[in-house]
């Protein structure tokens, strides 16, 4: 992978001015990724986070299954939140490693009655929905948070969960760790309430023991 400067490109394009030019913030780059035949370039702004760029990328030039892009200046590996004006300049080299990825949605059938849907995005936000069953009615419940990969092959996941009617809402934070498994599969370590709260049991989207499936 290849990055070059809008500078770098006057050239082609003109020069920028010496106001951008002064401001590394004001810097676009140019980013061709080639995976086998298949040749993308884009053009990103220098604020764009590494996490952000190789999202995109997973989009433009998609990698193996259950992987994802890791990007990388030089031996320096950049974390998702990195800006690439922080790290990159005209002669810098950025490379998009491929990693084994935890990302993607999974389904746990925790009983007849009840069924959770977990979802973890390439850009480590998480979701989880649950529905369970009562006679002939159905009770929906979800909660949005993110997940970030642990030592070994865990993972956490926190998410947050809005209970109540209109006036008197409480959030409620749910814990999960994970373990992943050698099919991709993640099985439940842990699952609790934080801070303290006490809630129905059937409030619980899992715990310990139980296996989510990917899709």
């Amino acid at each position: 992978m290849e990055s070059a400067s809008e500078g770098d490109r006057s050239e082609d394009h003109g020069c920028e001015s010496d106001s951008a030019l002064s401001d590394p913030d004001a810097l676009d780059l140019t980013i061709r990724a080639m995976s086998g035949e298949l040749l993308a370039e884009l053009t990103v702004n220098g604020r764009c986070s590494a996490g952000q760029l190789a999202e995109e990328l997973w989009r433009l030039v998609p990698p193996l299954p259950r992987s994802e892009y890791r990007l990388a200046v030089g031996t320096v590996a950049l974390g998702l939140s990195d800006r690439l004006c922080e790290h990159m300049d005209s002669r810098a080299e950025l490379t998009a490693c491929v990693v084994p990825s935890r990302a993607g949605e999974f389904f746990c059938q925790v009983s007849p009655l009840k069924a959770v849907t977990l979802g973890l995005g390439l850009d480590r936000a998480a979701f989880c929905r649950s529905e369970r069953k009562v006679g002939p009615m159905s009770f929906a419940t979800s909660a949005d948070g993110y997940w970030e990969d642990l030592e070994g092959n865990t993972l956490r996941v926190i998410l947050t969960q809005e209970v109540g009617s209109i006036g008197s809402v409480i959030s409620i934070t749910h814990r999960l760790a994970l373990e992943s498994l050698e099919n991709g599969d993640l099985r439940v370590v842990k699952g609790d309430v934080g801070e303290g709260a006490v809630v129905d049991p059937n409030m619980l989207f899992a715990a310990g023991g139980e296996i989510f499936g990917r899709f």
